[in-house]
């Protein structure tokens, strides 16, 4: 039993891992679109891609908060885990502020 545990622990943390580069690289390209060329559409789309992003993440955060408490003796493999997944909050803040600080929409 203890050994599916440790399976699944190791899924969790792949899954947040490519959730969070997914989120990033996905993130990225709109940012990059916009810039490239700017339209109100774009906009939308990433503002809903943005609430979405939030809301999975923000689930698969709770889930490593969780398996952190529940896993303790792997808390460093799941500290990494959490700091990834927190490192696209200041990505997506400075891609804000370029949008809204030198775009004219």
């Amino acid at each position: 039993m203890e050994n599916i545990l440790e399976n699944n622990t190791e899924k969790d943390g792949k899954f947040t891992t490519y959730l969070a580069l997914g989120s990033f690289g996905v993130g990225t390209l709109l940012f990059l679109a916009y810039m490239l060329h700017p339209n109100p559409t774009l906009i939308y789309i990433g503002f809903w891609y943005v609430l979405c992003a939030v809301l999975v993440n923000a689930i698969a955060l709770i889930s490593l908060i969780i398996e952190l408490l529940l896993h303790w003796e792997n808390r460093e493999q799941i500290a990494i885990k959490m700091l990834i997944m927190l490192a696209n909050l200041p990505i997506a803040f400075l891609y804000l502020n370029i949008i809204f600080n030198y775009s004219h929409f």
